[in-house]
C-alpha cells in the first residue's frame, strides 16, 4: 500500500475519480469506450460489451473468444465494487495474496476480500487497479479529454454538425469539472454550434430558406442564412436539430460565387429541402414537431400556425409573439 499513500498513487486515484464520473447518470457507449482507452489504451473497442452481465463473464469469452482478461476490465468500469481485472499482473499478485486463480469466480472472491480488508485504502476496485497499474501521464488525465473534445467541435460550423458529434460531446462534457468546461466552452467559435452544445432548447429548428436569404438583397444571398444561425446562436435557447427548406428553383436564382457556395456547404446535406411552394413543406415539418420556424412570410393563406415564430432583418434575430 506504500504507492497508495505517495504522491503517485493520489494522482492515480485522481484519475479513478475522472473515470467514475464519466459513470455518472449512466454509461453510454462513447464513455465507456473514452474510458476503457483511459485505463489501457486501444481497449476502447470492447465498449460493444457495455450490456454484458459481468456474471456471464466466462461464457462470453468462450462464446467471442475474447479473452477473460479484457472482458473484466469492461467488468470493472460497470460495477467496480465487485469486478476486477482478471490478467497476468493481477494473477502474479493473486500468489503472493494467496486468491485462487482457478477460475474467474474463485478468483474474485479473493479480491472482493482482498477489497473489504482494505478499504481504508481504497474504495472500489478501480482505486485498487489503477494505482497497482496505472500511470499517470497526458493520456490518462482530464487535459487530454478537454483537449479531444476541443478539437472535436474548435472547427465546427453549423452545416457540419450532426446529432451523433452532439450526443458524444453532451456525454462526455457534462461529467468535467466547471474550470475544464470554461475552457471547452470559450474554443468554440461558431456561435450556433456552441448554442447547440451548450444551451439546447426544447424544439427544432426549420429555415424559409429563400425567404432568408432574400432578405435586403436583390438576389439570394447565402450570406444570410450564415448570419441568421450566428444570431440564433446567441439567443439564451437554441433549437436543434434543423432542416432548411428552399424553393424549388431556388438554384436557378443565384449569381456568380453564390452558386458556388451553395454547391459546397447547402447541395448535398441531407437536412436541405426543396419544395414548391417551400411554405407547404415548412408547415408540414412544424406540423408534426414542436418547432421553430425562421421566416419573414406571414403566412396568411393557411391555418394559424402552432410554431415558435422567429424573425430575421438582416441584423438580428427574434421571437415574434404575435399571431400569424
Amino acid at each position: 500500500m506504500k504507492r497508495i499513500m505517495s504522491e503517485e498513487g493520489e494522482n492515480l486515484l485522481h484519475v479513478a475519480g475522472v473515470i467514475r464520473r464519466y459513470s455518472e447518470g449512466k454509461w453510454t457507449k462513447k464513455k465507456l469506450q473514452r474510458a476503457l482507452d483511459m485505463i489501457q489504451p486501444g481497449l476502447g473497442e470492447m465498449s460493444k460489451f457495455i450490456g454484458m452481465d459481468p456474471q456471464e463473464i466466462e461464457k462470453i469469452s468462450k462464446k467471442t473468444g475474447i479473452s477473460i482478461s479484457k472482458l473484466s476490465i469492461v467488468a470493472m468500469l460497470l460495477n467496480p465494487k465487485a469486478y476486477f481485472p482478471m490478467n497476468e499482473r493481477t494473477v502474479e499478485i493473486s500468489k503472493d495474496e494467496n486468491i485462487q486463480t482457478d477460475n474467474y469466480l474463485t478468483f474474485i472472491r479473493g479480491w472482493r476480500k482482498f477489497l473489504k480488508d482494505n478499504s481504508q485504502y481504497a474504495d472500489d476496485f478501480l482505486d485498487l487497479y489503477l494505482v497497482l497499474f496505472g500511470r499517470k501521464d497526458e493520456f490518462m488525465s482530464d487535459n487530454s479529454m478537454v483537449q479531444e473534445l476541443i478539437s472535436m467541435v474548435k472547427e465546427v460550423h453549423f452545416l457540419s454538425l450532426r446529432e451523433e458529434m452532439v450526443m458524444d460531446f453532451r456525454d462526455i462534457y457534462i461529467n468535467f469539472l466547471p474550470s475544464d468546461k470554461k475552457k471547452i466552452s470559450d474554443s468554440i467559435r461558431n456561435s450556433y454550434v456552441k448554442g447547440v452544445l451548450l444551451r439546447p432548447m426544447n424544439a427544432k429548428l426549420v429555415v424559409d430558406g429563400s425567404n432568408v436569404a432574400m432578405v435586403n438583397s436583390l438576389y439570394p444571398d447565402l450570406d444570410n442564412i450564415f448570419l441568421a444561425f450566428e444570431l440564433i446562436g446567441k439567443m439564451k435557447r437554441v433549437p436543434w436539430p434543423f432542416r432548411i427548406v428552399f424553393d424549388a428553383n431556388f438554384v436557378y436564382k443565384l449569381r456568380g460565387s453564390q452558386i458556388t457556395a451553395f454547391k459546397k456547404f447547402f447541395q448535398k446535406d441531407p437536412r436541405i429541402s426543396f419544395h414548391s411552394p417551400a411554405d407547404e413543406k415548412i408547415l408540414e415539418i412544424a406540423s408534426a414537431e414542436h418547432t421553430c420556424i425562421l421566416t419573414n412570410d406571414r403566412y396568411l393563406d393557411y391555418p394559424k400556425v402552432k410554431a415558435i415564430m422567429l424573425r430575421f432583418d438582416g441584423k438580428r434575430v427574434w421571437e415574434d409573439r404575435r399571431t400569424t
